[in-house]
C-alpha cells in the first residue's frame, strides 16, 4: 500500500473550536485505549527521564499521562507541551487543568526554539505521518537534537488492515474530523522500515522501531544497555 500524499482536515484552522476539541477527545481515547499512550509511558519509565518536551502535543493527553505515572512512582515530571497551532495548545490548557507540571509553548516542530540535550527526553505522538519525508527528517533531526537520552516518536503503522481497522473505528464517532482525518492518517503513515531511513537519514545513531498493538510503533534512539 503506498503512502497518500494528502492534507488532513485538522492540519488547517478549524473554525468550529468546539469540533476541533471533540475530535482531539476522540484521539486521546484512542491514545489511552488503543496503544498510543502506554508505549511512551514505558519508554520515558525506562529511560529515567524527568524534564520532556512533547512535540505535537495536541489536546496534552500523552503529557499528562506522563505526570500521572511519575506521581504514582514519586518522581517529579515536567512536561514541556509544544505546538504550532494556538488553538490546540488553548484546548489542551483546558483538558489539562494547566497541571503545573505542563508548560505551553507555540512553537514548530522543525525549528526548536532550544539548544542541544536540553531535555532529558522528547517525545511526539501521532505528529510524524503529518509531515512529508523532507519535513519527517527535519522533525527526528531537531527531536534528536535537543533529547539528551532519546526521542520517543510513537506513530501509525501504514498497512491494508491497519486502515480497515481504523476505518471502522472512526464510524463510532459521529465527529466529522475524525471520520475523515483517521483513515487518511493511516494511509499518510510510514511504515517501520521507512521511520528507521527516515531516523538515520536524520543522524540517529542508533535507531530501533518496536511495533506496538493497534498499529501502532515506537521509534527511539536509546543507548545500549
Amino acid at each position: 500500500m503506498r503512502r497518500t500524499i494528502a492534507r488532513e482536515l485538522m492540519d488547517e484552522p478549524v473554525d468550529d473550536v468546539g469540533e476541533l476539541a471533540a475530535n482531539l477527545r476522540d484521539i486521546a481515547f484512542a491514545n489511552a485505549r488503543l496503544g498510543g499512550t502506554a508505549p511512551v509511558v514505558r519508554a520515558i519509565r525506562r529511560l529515567g527521564a524527568r524534564r520532556v518536551l512533547d512535540v505535537g502535543s495536541g489536546a496534552g493527553d500523552v503529557a499528562l499521562a506522563l505526570v500521572r505515572d511519575g506521581e504514582r512512582r514519586g518522581v517529579d515530571v515536567h512536561v514541556t507541551c509544544l505546538d504550532v497551532s494556538e488553538q490546540m495548545l488553548a484546548i489542551a490548557r483546558r483538558a489539562t487543568g494547566e497541571h503545573p507540571a505542563l508548560a505551553f509553548v507555540r512553537a514548530d516542530g522543525e525549528s526548536l526554539p532550544y539548544g542541544e540535550r536540553a531535555f532529558d527526553a522528547v517525545t511526539c505522538t501521532l505528529a510524524l505521518h503529518h509531515f512529508e519525508p523532507d519535513g519527517a527528517r527535519a522533525l527526528l533531526r531537531e527531536l534528536r537534537r535537543v533529547a539528551r537520552l532519546s526521542p520517543v516518536v510513537c506513530d501509525l503503522r501504514r498497512s491494508a488492515i491497519a486502515l480497515a481497522g481504523t476505518w471502522l473505528w472512526s464510524r463510532t464517532s459521529r465527529n466529522r474530523l475524525t471520520r475523515h482525518d483517521a483513515p487518511l492518517s493511516v494511509r499518510r503513515a510510514y511504515t517501520p522500515a521507512e521511520a528507521l531511513a527516515l531516523a538515520r537519514d536524520a543522524g540517529w545513531q542508533r535507531p530501533r522501531v518496536r511495533r506496538e498493538p493497534f498499529f501502532r510503533m515506537t521509534l527511539t534512539d536509546e543507548a545500549p544497555p
